[in-house]
């Protein structure tokens, strides 16, 4: 669907990163690499897994689950490297399928995570969406390269951030997500319509909230010619 012109309809496609343009989450790729050597690895990794999976529910406050994941992970620069190469491998397969739609849209494409620019920015530079239109969070690293912390400063680190950012793109928006974090855009009128990404997972209590459950970026990309082409 590389034939879809979102300049021609005046459209801005905010997406989400984890588990909507990869197939996982992140900061669980980083833990698995980071934790390699910890005997209570499995333990921990299935506590990030239950933060994320509240936070991503609405049932904890992202601000909240972020923080606690941060202290969890215990990761350095180097295993931020390495779980770039790993999330390279992970592209969801819609959205590899339909990297010639990027190379065309990219202008009007936006990326909007929690996730990490140290992780996004290296892992979509071949999809030609521009660094401007990347908004992630921000590892803080001592002087040892580990992460420490985050910065606090970024909206998108706190509840909400996904407001915020979204209210510096101008035009009709459009959010397509796996997540309540997503869906709060449209809830608060930052987007005209929530696209509901299942091709990884199936959140089923948003399923009521969105306005198209897609199976695949293709299929959102048919479904937004056909509402905006008539």
């Amino acid at each position: 669907m590389e034939n879809l012109d979102l300049k021609k309809y005046n459209l801005k496609l905010l997406i989400d990163f984890d588990s909507t343009f990869i197939k996982s989450e992140s900061l669980e790729i980083i833990s698995d690499i980071s934790l390699e050597q910890n005997q209570n690895k499995n333990k921990i990794m299935s506590k990030i897994k239950e933060l994320t999976d509240l936070a991503m529910n609405g049932n904890l406050s992202f601000s909240d689950a972020l923080s606690k994941r941060i202290k969890l992970i215990k990761a350095n620069k180097n295993h931020i490297n390495q779980s770039v190469e790993k999330i390279k491998k992970e592209i969801s397969l819609s959205f590899y399928q339909n990297k010639r739609f990027f190379e065309k849209n990219y202008e009007n494409c936006f990326i909007i995570s929690g996730g990490f620019n140290d992780i996004i920015e290296p892992v979509l530079f071949k999809y030609n969406i521009p660094k401007k239109n990347i908004f992630a969070n921000d590892f803080l690293y001592n002087e040892k390269q580990e992460i420490y912390s985050i910065n606090k400063d970024n909206p998108l680190s706190k509840d909400l951030g996904k407001i915020k950012v979204a209210q510096q793109i101008e035009g009709e928006k459009i959010i397509i997500g796996d997540g309540y974090t997503d869906y709060e855009l449209k809830k608060y009128g930052e987007a005209s319509l929530f696209i509901q990404h299942i091709e990884n997972i199936n959140r089923k209590k948003l399923n009521k909230s969105a306005d198209l459950i897609s199976n695949s970026l293709t299929d959102s990309l048919i479904f937004l010619e056909d509402y905006y082409g008539k």
